[in-house]
């Protein structure tokens, strides 16, 4: 049975763990395939393709990318894409733009709410390639001491519809899943449960999405149960990770369940079926 992880993060976006340790401790747990979906950036990924064979790791080209559909960040995982196509690179760097430029008025945002807050502080926590998010906002303010963890600083401020939030300035959940077809990728709509707004998340499934994360370890078997039966009566892939940023690293890497196995073969086949029609 292998062990298999799709959702991690790394330094390189809002992760606590290099490539490299996301690797070493992938391997001390056992796990046989893993992807590593920074947000926005495949660097991480860059980073980790060149040494994942010296840890007998199989690891699946991935990225998590935002956009927006009516109002609401949705969050699409990008598998097997072209990972040299200029134009993709140029939409994530675009991104990633928007991402600095949300920060910084978040960072004024708060001054403007009484809080002792400097953008450099956030920029120097923020990782390798300062692809800076809210999770490095909220860090600063509890290392500052104004929350007890980053959960509080989200339900309090930075969530959506919370007081600091600003929306990302990022591009149609349509306009990512073209991006995606065009490198030859597969699109699959990250944690669904976090849309809250089962009319959106309807129409986004209707779109020419290929697949849903399932398995989520933050979703009951409820959830789970619920997703997994939309997925096959839509003829959906599922996908599933734990969405690991290195938090808890005194418990196993990604929970104590493993995504199942046949995961895999839904991708293979997905894969194997895109390549028969490109010919």
């Amino acid at each position: 049975m292998k062990k298999i992880d799709l959702h991690i993060h790394t330094t390189y976006s809002d992760g606590l763990l290099s490539p490299e340790q996301v690797l070493k401790l992938a391997k001390e747990k056992d796990y046989d395939v893993i992807s590593i979906t920074d947000h926005d950036t495949i660097d991480g990924y860059n980073i980790a393709k060149e040494i994942a064979d010296d840890y007998d790791i199989k690891l699946i080209p991935g990225v998590e990318i935002s956009s927006n559909h009516k109002g609401l960040d949705v969050h699409l995982l990008a598998y097997n894409f072209d990972v040299g196509n200029r134009k993709f690179s140029e939409l994530l760097h675009t991104i990633y733009k928007g991402r600095l430029l949300r920060a910084k008025k978040i960072v004024k945002k708060l001054n403007k709410m009484g809080f002792d807050i400097e953008f450099n502080e956030v920029n120097d926590i923020s990782g390798e390639n300062n692809l800076i998010g809210r999770p490095h906002i909220a860090r600063v303010l509890v290392n500052k001491g104004y929350c007890y963890n980053t959960h509080e600083v989200f339900n309090k401020y930075l969530g959506q519809d919370r007081p600091a939030n600003i929306p990302k300035p990022v591009p149609s959940t349509k306009k990512v899943i073209k991006a995606i077809h065009d490198v030859n990728g597969i699109a699959v709509l990250a944690h669904p449960y976090t849309l809250k707004n089962d009319r959106v998340f309807h129409e986004i499934i209707n779109m020419d999405i290929d697949g849903l994360e399932v398995f989520y370890t933050k979703c009951s078997d409820e959830m789970i149960e619920y997703y997994n039966n939309i997925a096959l009566e839509k003829n959906l892939i599922r996908t599933g990770g734990s969405d690991f940023h290195g938090d808890g690293l005194d418990l196993d890497l990604f929970g104590e369940d493993s995504v199942p196995e046949f995961v895999l073969d839904e991708l293979e086949y997905f894969e194997s079926n895109k390549k028969w029609m490109q010919l």
